[in-house]
């Protein structure tokens, strides 16, 4: 009789590998899962990370004890020691590009199983598994993936409103992407939502981080309007900004163009409210 393997593991075959039930078993779960998620989405969640945890050999607490981490550098940091702790080898690209799939899958569905009021825990509970996701491809080699990871859940959070959330995931691109196209739009766009809020402190770190390797015209400006606007400076605000922007856009060399007028606009936008403390010409005071 010849053997064929492409028949191990189909009916009446009683061979199986190791590998092939686990294949088998994370694509019936993932199927329950997603017709589970029809009716209740909050259990269909926990149900994809109990698939996911069974297909990569973790056990279901371990994305809960990360997804309590405070800091991102710490989670992120965390993350890592558990992709490199996990028993599974993963050495086949086909075993590698399912368990990106599985991760990809378990974490948008635990940022699309939140209401829309916001779920800082559910929130949170994504983040790690995408974390874990961006860990996974750094450990296998695929920065390009990683980096989308990261674009992908900084997207996910802004959309729920999490923007200080996303604001923190902009710290490990700047820890591990910034040699990617778009990574500095990123930073950018993280640094003016930040002054957006008020969020002063944030923008503050954030730029302060960039400013330590990366320092460019535009974020050593944006460093000062921080500073201005902690110290409540609305004179330099409204009279001197903008010239002093325009000045810093004049002689700079404008590697990316993107990112100065996503700066600019968002000055713009900043420091209009402040308009009113410069009296018109011929009004006395």
């Amino acid at each position: 009789m010849v053997d064929r393997p492409e028949l191990r593991g189909t009916k009446g075959s009683a061979v199986w590998s190791a590998r092939s039930l686990l294949k088998t078993t994370l694509e019936c779960d993932m199927v329950a899962a997603r017709l589970l998620w029809l009716s209740d989405k909050q259990a269909a969640a926990a149900q994809y990370v109990c698939a996911l945890c069974r297909y990569m050999g973790i056990e279901p607490h371990v994305i809960s004890d990360l997804a309590a981490t405070h800091d991102i550098r710490e989670m992120s940091a965390r993350a890592g020691a558990i992709v490199k702790e996990i028993p599974r080898k993963f050495a086949k690209s086909e075993d590698v590009l399912q368990a990106l799939e599985a991760l990809e899958e378990t974490a948008s569905a635990q940022l699309a199983s939140i209401d829309s009021e916001p779920n800082i825990l559910g929130a949170k509970h994504g983040l790690a598994v995408y974390l874990l996701q961006h860990a996974f491809a750094t450990h296998k080699q695929s920065p390009d993936i990683s980096y989308q990871t990261m674009l992908t859940v900084i997207t996910s959070l802004r959309a729920l409103n999490l923007h200080y959330l996303a604001n923190d995931c902009v710290t490990l691109i700047m820890d591990h992407h910034m040699s990617q196209h778009g990574a500095r739009i990123q930073v950018a766009r993280a640094a003016v939502c930040s002054l957006a809020e008020s969020d002063f402190i944030r923008a503050r770190e954030l730029l302060q981080t960039y400013n330590f390797q990366f320092e460019e015209p535009w974020s050593r400006f944006m460093a000062h309007v921080v500073d201005k606007a902690i110290n409540a400076d609305i004179r330099w605000m409204s009279e001197r900004a903008m010239i002093e922007w325009q000045s810093v856009v004049r002689d700079s060399m404008q590697n990316d163009s993107q990112v100065y007028e996503l700066v600019q606009d968002a000055l713009t936008a900043y420091l209009e409210p402040y308009t009113w403390y410069v009296p018109k010409k011929g009004v006395e005071c």
